[in-house]
């Protein structure tokens, strides 16, 4: 179990002043202050469109492709196998068959081929006898590959975001805005991005057998791409999602409107949210699962039966594609925290987490990471043997917040096979027999780049009373969507709501919770759900007094509308007693030796009142032993402490909590991993027969010098 409070970050400096409005405010929190920027962010307007032709080789790559299209050459797209990649490249082989072009495309199989291009490939690029092969979403770092593929008589342009190593492929034109001499104003396009931009030069270069905006006609697939690959939702990001929305909102794409019934959106409010965790992870599913070029053909397709038939598929696959992660989460979980020598040493560390087990599916190895960063706040890379590759380990990383972890990769690029990615994520391939020296490595790259252990950290854009909880702010807030990375849904700070009612939801895994205004007897109460919080209702027990952090949320039901709040943090309000509101103050004391004397005079507080009591032993095993018996425990004492009281009706505080787990230690019942201040981490031991807590050294201090 990990039960620590999220920090909570307000804006810095002067508030805005009180008569600008919401929106205006919200921006200038976010360091959005000019007003020209504020009207540039907020128009509805043409929006942020840079021009195409400033990209480094955008002539010579419109000028090859000119003539493969008016010259009947094959051309062959070759794409990556997740969502960005399937939808760059159907982009590009929509845009030119529309163009009259003899157009396939290529996408590697994730499970036996990998990322990107690889000798293996060669046969089946050849296969399809192109003149001209184009990437979408790779190939900046394909250099001895490009050269081969050159030297086979092939054409090559490169359409990629990856970040640029010191070399570029012999290609005939690489399309990257982050190479060293690019002039392309905002380096931070998806690869559907760059896909599309490409397309709009074309427009203008094939004209008239395509109209010059042809390619707006591609924003809907670009947006999904943009969506899925989590780029900053900022600049030409935000035009590109925010005009894509809206040819996504009345689509006339057979694929997408299968997709959307087979996600049950068919007729509801569409947002980047519903996109990126109903559609995309369809999407990936293809690749992760199996073959990819069936959501290619989904995109693709002009027959409403293919369509429903593929989305079925590839919601099915999806289904199963969830199964089979959690079970792998689960499994690296336990080999992260089973062995108590190992994950002793591992819960010291702040570095990179390294965990690799046997026949994990690599098609989910990256989603593991994710949830391993969610769970360590840590940065993780999770690998897997290769089926029918002995001795290769495939790996896939991906950062927590602050981190760069393809930084970490390059420091132990000697014992690697191959990588390739971004700072945020990464894939990466080692030989099992250099596995522990780049395990080492990325260790030694910790050591040398020590920093602050992270920790997770809420922004808040403002504090919100509760007179402004209305649909009309919601909407007002609506327009600085859409939202995504870089520009998030706003969070509101909240305080002082008492919980009257907490229900779990969602097969347990949510909370649906009830406030109403603090010492108010109004009777006017607020609706609102906590996503991912279900197994803390007891915690959140009726009646308790919270700060909360959320976001606004309408929902429309039979002409009805409703505000709900989208809780995404809580805050137990002080209770004005430091054992119970800020324990760690205590426990450095008493680390330092003050005796339980000295520290009732600074608690301002009885010793009997800080104090566990004799039951409270009982009542504390017990809960250990139901809620914590598997596995490592990390948590803030005062929160634990407030869980206990909430299950057993007692009131405990973290520093007598904190004692009764030393108690638990001496007697070998439990085994601390680390101890600072008012955080512990620490998993349960089992031991045959009696235990006598008395004769620990602790628990004869605590009644022997004031204890009851």
């Amino acid at each position: 179990m990990i039960l620590v409070e999220k920090k909570w970050r307000l804006p810095s400096g002067d508030a805005p002043a009180d008569s600008l409005p919401l929106t205006h405010k919200l921006l200038i929190s976010r360091g959005i202050t000019e007003k020209e920027d504020i009207r540039a962010f907020l128009s509805e307007d043409g929006g942020i469109w840079h021009d195409p032709e400033l990209f480094p080789d955008m002539d010579a790559a419109c000028e090859r492709i000119r003539r493969a299209v008016a010259g009947r050459e094959r051309i062959l797209i070759f794409g990556d196998y997740d969502a960005d990649g399937i939808t760059a490249t159907a982009i590009l082989v929509l845009f030119l068959r529309r163009a009259g072009a003899d157009c396939g495309y290529l996408i590697p199989d994730r499970l036996s081929e990998g990322y990107g291009m690889s000798e293996n490939l060669f046969s089946k690029i050849m296969e399809q006898d192109p003149r001209l092969l184009i990437t979408v979403d790779c190939g900046v770092a394909n250099i001895t590959e490009v050269d081969e593929l050159v030297r086979r008589g092939l054409d090559v342009i490169i359409t990629d975001h990856h970040e640029v190593k010191p070399v570029l492929p012999k290609a005939g034109a690489v399309l990257n805005a982050k190479r060293a001499d690019s002039r392309y104003p905002f380096s931070q396009l998806s690869g559907a991005g760059v896909a599309l931009k490409l397309t709009e030069a074309l427009s203008r270069r094939l004209y008239p057998i395509t109209s010059k905006d042809e390619w707006r006609d591609y924003t809907d697939l670009a947006a999904i791409g943009t969506i899925a690959d989590v780029v900053p939702m900022l600049d030409e990001n935000r035009t590109l999602v925010r005009e894509g929305m809206k040819l996504l909102r009345q689509t006339k794409r057979k694929g997408l409107k299968a997709l959307f019934a087979a996600a049950k959106q068919e007729g509801q409010k569409l947002s980047t949210i519903s996109i990126s965790y109903l559609l995309v992870p369809r999407i990936n599913a293809s690749g992760r699962m199996g073959d990819a070029s069936r959501a290619v053909e989904l995109l693709l397709t002009d027959n409403d039966a293919e369509a429903a038939e593929l989305a079925e598929t590839l919601s099915r696959e999806n289904t199963g594609r969830q199964e089979i992660e959690l079970a792998i989460f689960r499994e690296a979980v336990e080999l992260l925290e089973g062995d108590p020598e190992k994950s002793g040493a591992f819960f010291k560390a702040h570095g990179p987490i390294l965990v690799c087990g046997r026949d994990w599916h690599p098609g989910v190895i990256g989603i593991v990471a994710s949830r391993l960063v969610e769970r360590y706040q840590r940065s993780a890379i999770v690998f897997t043997e290769v089926s029918g590759q002995e001795g290769l380990l495939k790996g896939s990383a991906r950062a927590s917040s602050g981190d760069n972890i393809l930084e970490a990769i390059l420091y132990a690029k000697d014992c690697t096979e191959r990588f390739g990615g971004h700072p945020k994520a990464a894939g990466i391939s080692v030989r099992a027999d250099q596995y522990d020296f780049f395990s080492r490595k990325i260790s030694e790259y910790d050591q040398q780049n020590p920093g602050e252990p992270y920790e997770e950290t809420i922004l808040i854009d403002g504090i919100l009373a509760l007179d402004d909880m209305t649909t009309a702010t919601c909407r007002e807030v609506s327009g600085l969507a859409p939202f995504g990375e870089g520009n998030q849904d706003p969070h509101f700070l909240i305080r002082n709501l008492t919980i009257v009612k907490t229900s779990a939801c969602g097969k347990g895994r949510h909370l649906k919770l009830t406030f109403a205004p603090n010492g108010e007897s109004s009777g006017k109460t607020y609706e609102g759900i906590a996503f991912g919080m279900g197994a803390f209702e007891e915690l959140y027990r009726t009646g308790s007094v919270v700060d909360v952090v959320m976001s606004l949320s309408v929902s429309e039901w039979k002409g009805r509308e409703s505000l709900s709040m989208l809780v995404a943090d809580m805050h137990f309000v002080s209770a004005g007693k430091m054992p119970l509101d800020n324990p760690g103050i205590l426990e450095k004391l008493y680390l330092n030796r003050l005796g339980f004397a000295e520290l009732s005079k600074v608690a301002k507080m009885p010793v009997t009142e800080f104090l566990p009591s004799r039951d409270d032993f009982k009542k504390v095993y017990q809960f250990l032993r139901t809620k914590c018996a598997d596995g490592m425990t990390m948590c803030d004492l005062k929160l634990l402490a407030r869980y206990v009281s909430a299950a057993y009706a007692i009131s405990l505080n973290g520093f007598a909590l904190a004692r009764i787990l030393d108690v638990f230690e001496e007697a070998g019942l439990l085994r601390f991993y680390s101890k600072k201040e008012g955080r512990v981490c620490f998993s349960l031991l089992f031991v045959d027969g009696k235990v006598k807590l008395e004769n620990t050294s602790t628990f004869r201090k605590l009644f022997s010098e004031g204890g009851e």
